[in-house]
């Protein structure tokens, strides 16, 4: 019996962190898309999401410093998704839904690169903001 409350308890510890790491994606603003172009200096595949860190000179000259959340690894991966699409050191444009609180968040919806290949990672469904994503070179099935 005691062997059983340890397994059980250590169990539920384990899932309450796992939980904890992992959050919803409330967080962004998914009624407004925003697309970003810059240097791309982060590009990390790993659990729970994939990372991107994108540095952008901002319309006042400022440099301002983006992370940039995707889907876990696993369903880039179920989804046929290029993991070399894009390299550190390359410049990209990113769409995506930004942060509600103001930073410099987003998660990703499409990603093009300098050398034109876009990916598109989910359908835009919200008006007016086809008009900013290009032709997919690579789409999702």
């Amino acid at each position: 019996m005691k062997i059983l409350l340890t397994a059980t308890t250590a169990l539920l510890v384990l899932c309450s962190y796992s939980l904890q790491a992992h959050h919803s994606f409330a967080i962004y603003d998914i009624d407004n898309k925003i697309s970003r172009t810059g240097v791309l200096t982060k590009f990390e595949f790993s659990n729970p999401h994939i990372k991107m860190v994108l540095e952008v000179v901002g319309e006042d000259g400022n440099k301002e410093t983006w992370n940039i959340e995707s889907m876990n690894p696993r369903r880039w991966d179920d989804r046929d998704l290029p993991r070399d699409v894009a390299e550190v050191g390359e410049t990209v444009t990113i769409i995506g839904w930004p942060a509600r609180n103001g930073k410099d968040n987003m998660s990703i919806s499409a990603i093009t690169t300098e050398r034109g290949t876009t990916v598109i990672l989910d359908e835009v469904n919200q008006p007016g903001v086809r008009d900013i994503v290009p032709p997919p070179t690579v789409k999702r099935v």
